[in-house]
């Protein structure tokens, strides 16, 4: 079963994560911020983290340096409440180790397609 960490301080994007991932097999854990994510990330490991870039406490790109400190091959899909016509944002969390961005409202689709992928993309770095 793959584990899932979705690290969001929206609680409804927590449970939106677990409401469409729980019934298709996967194992989805949730963090409200980025130190929350990085205590559970040193405690356990997860097939793929999804990680809000505007959160109390702790920002998303601090906590993906962090996490990519800890865990190299960490899969981690940074996404923001807006888009970025230029790729700004995009490149910046590819440049912090982020395997890909997405933009709120999530796509469930791409949700199942982004997963898919970094499954292949994993087993190549393995």
């Amino acid at each position: 079963m793959k584990k899932i960490l979705v690290v969001d301080d929206e609680q409804g994007i927590r449970d939106l994560f677990k409401f469409l991932l729980e019934p298709n097999g996967f194992e989805v854990f949730t963090a409200n911020d980025g130190l929350e994510g990085i205590e559970m990330v040193k405690k356990d490991t997860f097939d793929i983290i999804f990680l809000d870039v505007h959160m109390p406490r702790m920002r998303g790109p601090e906590a993906l340096k962090i996490i990519k400190q800890l865990r190299p091959t960490q899969v981690v899909v940074i996404f923001s409440s807006s888009s970025d016509p230029a790729f700004t944002f995009e490149n910046k969390a590819k440049e912090l180790g982020a395997y890909t961005c997405l933009y709120k409202p999530v796509d469930i689709n791409e949700i199942f397609t982004i997963i898919e992928k970094s499954t292949v993309y994993q087993r190549g770095k393995d």
